[in-house]
């Protein structure tokens, strides 16, 4: 739980310092985006394991979705983290 909880503010910091100035290079910011993407990725994995691993797994599925670890939250970082790099493109064609 280490890594989910961490690399959103840090990718967050390093596109906001990668926007702001001029003479940061957006690299940075790119790969912590691209981590984000896989976090997001293996998180929704992991989700759908716990809701599986709950009484009843998937065939009570109405009761686990509200019970169990929250299906939706993963596939939110990987569609910010989709977000922020489309982001960086669009700053990057600015300034060429």
């Amino acid at each position: 739980m280490m890594v989910p909880v961490t690399a959103p503010p840090i990718a967050a910091t390093l596109l906001i310092q990668s926007t702001t100035s001029s003479r940061h290079s957006s690299a940075p910011a790119r790969w912590s985006l691209r981590l984000l993407i896989a976090v997001g990725l293996i998180g929704s994995a992991f989700h759908a394991y716990g809701i599986q691993r709950n009484m009843g797994g998937w065939r009570n599925w109405s009761q686990n979705l509200l019970n169990g670890p929250p299906l939706p939250a993963p596939p939110a970082f990987t569609a910010w983290a989709i977000a922020g790099i489309g982001a960086l493109d669009l700053i990057e064609a600015e300034t060429q």
